[in-house]
């Protein structure tokens, strides 16, 4: 497997073919030497920053989204490229006296080694998880159990929440569309609210209701370790789940679930899940999960079923100095967890709905 220097070195030996190749090639069809050198340069830079992004640091997971690595990126490159070609060239040339040439190249060397590193810590730079994981853990209030207010406010929210429309429809739901989600800081911890949905094809609201009920536990998938149905009584289900969180870190809990669906009509159904209970599995508590509701819709949509989740969690509160690199970490998973589970659910419900068929 080639390393990451090896793969940075690469990847700027096509950049600067290409650059070289695209200055020939709009100089040979007219355009003015200074745009043309802008423009192979961009290029390159693009060129450059795209296979950086799909090669040598695709290992890594990333806060922020892709625009903003781009600009890092061009802000990187030209600073470096023009403090090093310019001041290190002038410096090897005048005070070593060294011919132009190989002065500039000692240059160009050290400008790559500079860009490796500032792509390296900057511009793809892993989320700092041991950094946060350290403070969040170490924070005072890390060991604690939710205070009485945290838990007021959490109940509060649930029944404002609940007292509305969950059936009420809100909107189509779009191929591709990610999921939403809010977070709303309360005394002593935050609440967490994502709404994602996904499209079963081919069945109905009955046929995908009962075939939830007799699997009684979710479908495989990353978050879920192991899964165990404790009771059945008619549409009434108590499960255990062994969950994992990656977040700041991974922390793992043994949970138990009361699971409760209702037909309304042929045409729509609902179900609500509420943990009973959370427990982390090696003793402590990090906080990073303390309660957990799910609230799904299933409604007809001609031939198909709609499925929508709305999920509510409560955990502790982000230390305020860690918040800003925290929070969109905490959101990403979050997104990508509600985006599994949707997608995991809609595998198995059209794989039942096909043996179904078949049967």
């Amino acid at each position: 497997m080639i390393g990451r220097p090896a793969a940075f070195v690469i990847v700027g030996a096509v950049g600067f073919v290409l650059q070289i190749s695209a200055l020939k090639l709009l100089t040979s069809a007219g355009w003015p030497l200074v745009p043309a050198t802008a423009m192979a340069v961009e290029l390159a830079v693009l060129q450059n920053f795209c296979w950086h992004e799909r090669w040598t640091w695709s290992d890594r997971q990333h806060a922020e989204r892709w625009l903003v690595r781009l600009v890092r990126f061009h802000a990187a490159n030209g600073f470096i490229s023009l403090v090093t070609n310019v001041l290190l060239t002038s410096l090897l040339a005048h005070a070593l006296r060294l011919p132009p040439v190989p002065a500039n190249a000692i240059a160009v060397g050290a400008a790559a080694i500079a860009n490796f590193i500032a792509a390296d810590r900057w511009v793809f730079a892993r989320a700092s998880a041991t950094v946060l994981a350290m403070i969040v853990v170490a924070a005072p209030d890390a060991a604690a159990a939710p205070s009485r207010a945290t838990l007021e406010a959490w109940d509060a929210y649930v029944k404002a929440f609940e007292s509305t429309d969950s059936l009420a429809r809100r909107g189509t739901c779009e191929k591709g569309a990610e999921p939403e989600g809010e977070s709303v800081g309360v005394s002593g911890g935050t609440i967490h609210r994502w709404t994602g949905c996904t499209i079963v094809r081919d069945t109905t609201v009955n046929t995908l209701v009962d075939s939830l009920v007799r699997a009684g536990t979710p479908p495989p998938q990353e978050d879920v370790l192991e899964a165990r149905l404790l009771s059945r009584h008619d549409d009434h289900l108590q499960v255990y789940l062994k969950l994992v969180r990656r977040t700041i870190v991974t922390v793992t809990y043994d949970t138990e679930h009361e699971m409760v669906f209702h037909r309304r009509s042929a045409q729509a159904a609902s179900s609500r899940s509420v943990a009973t209970r959370i427990v982390q599995s090696d003793g402590g508590d990090h906080g990073f999960l303390w309660r957990l509701n799910s609230y799904w819709t299933y409604t007809q949509q001609g031939r198909d079923v709609r499925i929508e989740l709305v999920s509510l969690s409560l955990s502790r509160s982000v230390p305020l100095v860690i918040k800003p690199i925290a929070g969109p970490i905490i959101s990403n998973v979050a997104r990508e967890s509600v985006t599994r589970t949707l997608d995991a659910l809609r595998r198995f419900l059209e794989g039942t709905s096909g043996a179904n068929a078949a049967d």
